[in-house]
């Protein structure tokens, strides 16, 4: 179990040469600081506890921070430096407290005799996918060449989301600066109007009574709409949370005209891109399938890869297996069937992940073009019908011809 909360030590202690050496400290306990001490062939001559390090309720190991990590671990590694002093140094120079104690027991655990992906099996923040590419590291006697995978696998996937994230920054920038602007519109600047309408007693063309209608609806039942969209998310999210619900809504996902080729491109290049760094770090193909198709975040997409985790434990290779699921598209089977026939499979499911992710940014980056001048053009609509309706008062009230 995590614990985010770790007290400082503060120690005193002499090293070879007779010199005292004295610094900070955070550790589970006093004999863990004894053992840190004697890791840097140190005499412990004082040791004290300062004070305890409260955690951050909002302070998580963000992937990022699983990424630098797997990156410093992997060049001190490949310096020759032994496995736990790695660990006890990188949780020694960490910043984020959260990530410092995890590191912290990773290395006790080391300490008793446990494996490196043992110790991470038991914290969060390291995925079922990091944690079996470490033990086939281990198997095999090459955890810092896995380690250098992993870490190219997560900046090649951390770098995807971001460009996904960087994509959609835009739209939804426009819908919230374009909605806020209605909102205003709606509560401060119709009502202002309404008054001098009133007080002319005059009949209001139909438009500008629709208006005023709906902004009295919005102003006496604000509170009311903020009730319906809340309970409307809370509800689409506990049913989602369902098997039924995940099933349908993921059903829905490879139905929708344009959502259902980007949904199934960006399934095939996770899928591809996962396989095939699991593949090429010696995880085995069985074990490797049943991983990826784990990660795809799809249950209609990873139910149907069950037919090719089936096929392949029955020896019938991967190509056939692959054709009967009926996701892959003809040249990925068919780039998967010279791949297996010349053993480079890793080699071959990461181009394909490559194909797919420059196909889904293509795409996703024409489905944002076109839905900025349509969120433009709808913004542009409405704020017009409001402008229009207030202008087809204020002529009527000085019989100005419109």
């Amino acid at each position: 179990m995590i614990t985010y909360c770790m007290p400082t030590y503060y120690f005193e202690a002499a090293d070879s040469n007779g010199n005292r050496v004295s610094r900070e400290i955070v550790a589970a306990n006093v004999n863990d600081v004894k053992n840190i001490i004697k890791q840097e062939d140190l005499t412990p001559l004082r040791i004290k506890l300062k004070k305890h390090n409260w955690p951050n309720p909002f302070e998580r190991v963000s992937p990022t921070d699983i990424l630098i990590f797997t990156q410093e671990l992997q060049a001190l590694l490949s310096s020759g430096m032994p496995l736990d002093r790695a660990i006890f140094i990188l949780s020694e120079y960490s910043e984020k407290l959260a990530l410092k104690t995890i590191l912290k027991e990773i290395y006790s655990d080391i300490q008793k005799g446990k494996s490196l992906s043992q110790a991470m099996a038991r914290h969060r923040g390291f995925p079922n996918l990091y944690i079996k590419m470490v033990k086939a590291g281990e198997e095999g006697g090459i955890v810092e060449p896995v380690l250098r995978r992993i870490a190219s696998f997560l900046e090649t996937t951390n770098t995807f989301k971001q460009e996904l994230i960087s994509a959609l920054i835009y739209p939804v920038l426009l819908t919230f600066v374009g909605s806020l602007t209605i909102i205003v519109l709606m509560l401060y600047v119709i009502p202002k109007f309404a008054v001098i309408f009133k007080d002319m007693g005059q009949a209001l063309p139909l438009p500008t009574q629709i208006l005023l209608d709906a902004s009295n609806i919005f102003i006496s039942y604000w509170w009311l709409i903020i009730i319906v969209i809340i309970t409307f998310i809370i509800a689409i999210r506990s049913y989602a949370a369902t098997k039924e619900g995940r099933i349908f809504i993921d059903t829905l996902k490879l139905r929708i005209p344009v959502i259902e080729k980007l949904h199934l491109s960006l399934a095939i290049a996770r899928f591809s891109r996962t396989i095939g760094t699991l593949l090429k770090s010696g995880v085995p193909i069985l074990s490797a399938i049943k991983i990826s198709k784990e990660v795809i975040g799809n249950t209609v997409i990873s139910a149907k890869l069950s037919k090719l985790q089936e096929g392949v434990s029955k020896g019938k290779g991967i190509y056939n297996p692959m054709k009967e699921t009926d996701i892959f598209p003809h040249i990925v089977t068919q780039m998967v069937a010279v791949g297996e026939e010349s053993g480079t499979l890793e080699e071959t499911f990461l181009l394909i992940a490559e194909r797919f992710e420059n196909e889904s940014r293509t795409m996703i980056k024409r489905l944002i073009s076109f839905m900025e001048p349509a969120l433009i053009l709808i913004m542009g609509v409405i704020v017009g019908f409001i402008v229009f309706s207030m202008l087809m008062a204020i002529f009527g009230i000085y019989d100005i011809g419109f």
